[in-house]
């Protein structure tokens, strides 16, 4: 493409001037004749004036001025009959031709001037200037190298401008196209680039957007998979031993189990819907909970998985109170929370829930003790993870789209604590 541009630089600056110079030379040389052709006339004015009527009379001698070495002058009758200088002894057709007007033409290599002698009104002789035309050749040809250097300057400037100019826009655009390349890699660290040209910036903004855009979505969908495999465990694993403890020791009323696996795929369809929500930075349906009754769901969803592990576990809720919040982030919240405990913690869990100043708080406690700084365990280090990691991250996501705040309230035992939403500093501290 920079050649491209450079030659279409030069070809229209060539192109422009041959269409200045040729005519240029045209008048140039046209110009030069014409100039030529005074200068004789003006010779000839010249050795006119020096002419008496007794030099053509033959009683005194023509005394011819000193001209230029290039310039040849003779004097003749109307006969023809040559008087004085150096012109053709018998006279051509332009000096027979003249009678009261001043004549020019070319006789063979010589541009020739004549002027009559008038005395009263009567053609006495002529005067004849005479000068070689190579020489206002040689003009013309000094005039139209000039103009051809000038086009040479005019030719090279525009080669100059033109690989500067190439350079500023293929730079840019070689640039453009390597973020684009990188980006069609998966490389989404594209910045603005600025190179002063307006439409090339905007296409390098544009860029840098889309690549943010695209670097945005691909997170989301990442960490999407990984909440989705992280959180599902839980009622799987609910799902799963609920099946497996009906396979090995049947109830006689079958419809028992298939309510509890029924509930369980609510969850499943619940947890699922509640994690769209947060890849699309959707904010959750608020509703009215009774934090009694919602205590006791949570109880019996973690029962099961408690008992198999062996670990013991309380769950403590105010009788009255009840709050508008969203249900299914604190039913994500409150998984994480519990089986962090389960999984990570030792001892007896104990989970509080209660209405405080306005704002629901909720306390998981387990008897181990933080090995790792509190503020380190909501660090999510790799998007894609599935494992440790994972749900402190989104729990605290969950929250901070809630308006509320998940922190480590005590690091031996370990204790944390869920305010939604967020209204106060001493609900932490507490």
């Amino acid at each position: 493409m920079r050649r491209r541009i450079l030659v279409a630089i030069i070809g229209v600056t060539v192109l422009a001037t041959a269409l200045l110079t040729i005519p240029l030379a045209i008048v140039s040389s046209l110009r030069a004749r014409s100039e030529s052709v005074r200068e004789l006339e003006r010779v000839a004015e010249r050795v006119a004036a020096d002419i008496s009527v007794s030099s053509l009379t033959g009683v005194d001698k023509i005394t011819l001025p000193k001209i230029e070495s290039s310039v040849s002058v003779a004097v003749y009758l109307p006969d023809g009959t040559r008087l004085a200088g150096d012109g053709p002894v018998r006279a051509d057709d332009l000096v027979r031709g003249t009678k009261l007007l001043t004549r020019q033409g070319t006789a063979g290599p010589l541009l020739v001037v004549t002027r009559p002698l008038v005395i009263d009104e009567q053609p006495q002789g002529v005067v004849w200037v005479a000068e070689l035309v190579s020489v206002t050749e040689e003009r013309i040809r000094r005039d139209v190298l000039i103009l051809a250097a000038f086009d040479l300057a005019a030719i090279g400037i525009a080669a100059a401008a033109g690989w500067f100019l190439s350079r500023r826009l293929v730079e840019p655009l070689e640039l453009i196209r390597d973020d684009a390349v990188r980006l069609g890699g998966g490389d989404f660290a594209i910045l603005r680039r600025v190179s002063g040209v307006a439409e090339l910036d905007a296409t390098s903004e544009a860029l840098s957007g889309t690549a943010q855009r695209l670097e945005r979505l691909l997170r989301r969908e990442r960490e999407f998979s990984a909440n989705a495999s992280h959180q599902l465990c839980t009622p799987l694993t609910a799902l799963r031993l609920s099946i497996e403890g009906e396979v090995l020791n049947p109830r006689e009323d079958q419809r028992v189990v298939l309510s509890e696996s029924l509930t369980e795929i609510d969850r499943l369809e619940s947890t699922i819907a509640t994690l769209l929500d947060v890849a699309r930075s959707v904010t959750a349906h608020r509703s009215p909970v009774e934090l009694s009754v919602w205590m006791e769901t949570v109880r019996l969803r973690w029962s099961a998985r408690l008992a198999e592990s062996g670990r013991l576990a309380q769950f403590y809720a105010a009788e009255q109170d009840s709050l508008n919040v969203s249900s299914q982030v604190l039913d994500e919240i409150s998984n994480v929370l519990i089986g962090n405990a389960l999984e990570h913690g030792s001892g007896e869990i104990t989970v509080e829930v209660a209405a405080r100043s306005g704002a629901l708080v909720l306390t998981v406690t387990d008897a181990g003790s933080l090995e790792r700084e509190p503020a380190q365990l909501f660090v999510r280090y790799d998007p894609g993870a599935t494992g440790n990691g994972v749900g402190l991250a989104l729990a605290r996501s969950l929250a901070e789209g809630e308006g509320g705040r998940l922190v480590v309230a005590a690091a031996s035992p370990t204790q944390f604590r869920l305010i939604l939403p967020d209204t106060s500093e001493d609900l932490i501290l507490e």
